[in-house]
């Protein structure tokens, strides 16, 4: 036996709700929540780009900085190559200044010789640490010392003194050794006023 459809339904007895429906605000809390979800996949992006700018940037001012601490170290170096450049042209400028050129001396020598005297050897030398200072090696073939005496003057026109000198007689030949140092005549014709006006001008 079959039943119908609308005897099933006149079987059903109505109930009541349970719960009352929900107010019409409520429809609002799905496209607020969709439009925090928007809102915060739009923050977190614009916070992902700025990061990475900031990122970006952050590395290029330490690449920056790394460059400068190059370029300094690169500028200490070649600071050190100038000075010890300019240590070396004050020296060989020193040197230069220092030392006087040793041919007229040779040749003052040579001419100071009279026709019964000869050189048997001659060596001058100058000193490494004080370029102003030579030491000489003369041998005379002389019976007399005048030949000596008379060279040593012509030595000291040219602004030499000698110092530490020797005289020996080897096998009639006369040895002598000394060293000489060179005077700047200027300094000479200076009254002891004048160079202490000097030093105090300094």
């Amino acid at each position: 036996m079959q039943i119908s459809a609308a005897q099933i339904d006149d079987l059903k007895t109505e109930r009541k709700d349970i719960m009352a429906p929900l107010p019409r605000v409520m429809r609002l809390v799905p496209i607020l929540f969709y439009g925090s979800l928007a809102f915060l996949v739009v923050i977190g992006s614009v916070s992902s780009l700025r990061a990475k700018f900031a990122g970006d940037r952050r590395n290029a001012v330490l690449r920056q900085v790394e460059d400068w601490k190059a370029q300094i170290v690169a500028s200490k170096k070649e600071r050190a190559a100038l000075e010890a450049q300019i240590s070396e042209a004050v020296d060989l400028e020193d040197w230069v200044l220092a030392s006087m050129p040793l041919q007229p001396l040779v040749v003052a020598i040579i001419r100071s010789m009279n026709p019964q005297s000869s050189i048997v050897d001659l060596t001058i030398e100058r000193d490494a640490e004080t370029p102003s200072q030579l030491r000489i090696g003369l041998r005379l073939n002389s019976d007399s010392d005048k030949q000596l005496e008379q060279t040593l003057e012509v030595i000291r026109r040219m602004n030499y003194r000698e110092f530490n000198p020797t005289q020996t007689r080897i096998r009639g030949d006369l040895d002598y050794k000394a060293s000489l140092l060179w005077q700047d005549p200027n300094s000479e014709r200076q009254t002891p006023e004048e160079r202490s006006a000097g030093k105090g001008g300094a």
